[in-house]
């Protein structure tokens, strides 16, 4: 398996993770935009801090420590940002099925 369809692979099953928790824990997802909007911008903090905390591993070049970066660091934080997408997408879609009036 060559290294894009890896990653190919590595992002959907984040994207699953994420699709599951979002599923099956709707406890967990924000009541409210205002709340939404404070897991994008965590999310897009996590997303601007996960290149340099994978660089941060040690030992990065050799196999295992390859893997903790993308295991330990990389599917959480990728799954967290694709779960706050979904979120957001689940509260547009309430707000748009409520009848105004």
């Amino acid at each position: 398996m060559d290294r894009d369809t890896f990653m190919l692979l590595f992002v959907l099953g984040s994207a699953a993770l994420a699709f599951w928790v979002a599923i099956c824990r709707p406890r967990l997802a924000p009541a409210n935009f205002r709340s939404g909007g404070i897991h994008l911008v965590a999310a897009l903090i996590v997303g601007t801090i996960l290149g340099p905390a994978l660089h941060a591993v040690p030992g990065l070049p050799s196999a295992l420590s390859l893997f903790v970066a993308l295991f330990a660091v990389g599917l959480p934080a990728i799954t967290y940002m694709l779960l706050a997408g979904m979120w957001l997408v689940q509260l547009a879609a309430g707000q748009a099925s409520t009848p105004r009036g």
